[in-house]
């Protein structure tokens, strides 16, 4: 069985991750309100938690806004988080958002 790629959901990848801009999300009503919220959690003193952000699936799993469109072209080969944690090898390879955490 593919072993689970440790990518930690913390702040520092939040800020770099690039899935709220991924076409995916961009008609989602669910993820916009989210993103709305998120500013304000990452000036705080706690880590945000994986249904604060509509982002890092990579890390976190499938998407918790149900009304994402997976059928758009997804962004991760352009993402810093991405490309740091060799995920071009893991499973799924992207569309994180609807497949489930990264594995290898």
């Amino acid at each position: 069985m593919a072993e689970e790629v440790n990518i930690p959901y913390i702040k520092e990848n939040i800020i770099r991750c690039l899935c709220p801009t991924c076409p995916v999300q961009q008609n989602s009503i669910c993820a916009r309100e989210k993103m709305l919220n998120i500013q304000e959690i990452l000036q705080g003193d706690k880590d945000p938690q994986s249904d604060d952000f509509p982002g890092m699936y990579c890390s976190n799993g499938k998407a918790v806004c149900e009304d994402i469109d997976t059928d758009k072209d997804c962004v991760c080969p352009d993402c810093a988080v991405y490309n740091e944690n060799g995920l071009d090898k893991a499973k799924p390879d992207f569309l994180y958002c609807k497949d489930g955490r990264a594995k290898k």
